[in-house]
């Protein structure tokens, strides 16, 4: 009996794998005119919750040939509480990229890019050395920046994916200028599909 289980599930696995990996171009890559939608999550990483994501960010890839395509992102983010004298919190971002893809494998795409972004903040509240309620100002930030990425896919056209950068950012508001040159993993993995 033993043995007949073990054949069963060896010859389960023997034919999924069949039908995932084919010679017949099952996992192409992605192709001029190709199309990706992606969002990122958080696989418990950098201390998150599991699964969490990173706001409402939406990524749109258009493949402009085999080896290059260009990406727009979105972000809307909005938080508030029922704690008195409390403002609603919000955020908007844009972005605009450019990616060189490698040749990679059959499913691992490979890729180095470029990207800038706007940011505009609503701030939190604070107080002053009195104890009195500062309203939130409004802030605007700037930011560009290299990365290097990797995509894997996971089925035909449903991929995973991790990227790593270097950038400079540059926010002002409440008559306050800062900037930053940061760079390393990004936490969030991508989890995208093409059309």
């Amino acid at each position: 009996m033993k043995k007949l289980l073990l054949f069963t599930a060896l010859a389960s696995f023997t034919f999924a794998s069949a039908q995932v990996t084919t010679n017949a171009g099952t996992f192409n890559k992605p192709a001029e005119g190709d199309t990706a939608f992606e969002m990122q999550f958080m696989p418990n990483l950098d201390g998150a919750a599991m699964f969490d994501d990173r706001g409402a960010t939406v990524t749109m890839r258009k493949f402009e040939s085999a080896t290059k395509a260009v990406r727009w992102s979105a972000s809307f983010d909005v938080s508030g509480s029922d704690i008195e004298d409390s403002d609603t919190l919000w955020n908007i971002g844009l972005g605009y990229g450019v990616e060189n893809h490698f040749a990679g494998s059959e499913r691992l795409s490979t890729f180095w890019g470029y990207q800038g972004a706007i940011n505009v903040d609503s701030g939190a509240s604070s107080t002053d050395d009195a104890g009195n309620a500062v309203d939130a100002e409004t802030s605007f930030g700037v930011g560009v920046g290299v990365f290097l990425g990797a995509d894997y896919y996971i089925m035909p056209k449903v991929y995973v994916g991790v990227e790593m950068g270097y950038g400079l950012g540059i926010a002002s508001g409440n008559d306050i200028m800062a900037w930053g040159l940061t760079g390393g993993v990004n936490g969030m993995m991508r989890v995208g599909f093409r059309l």
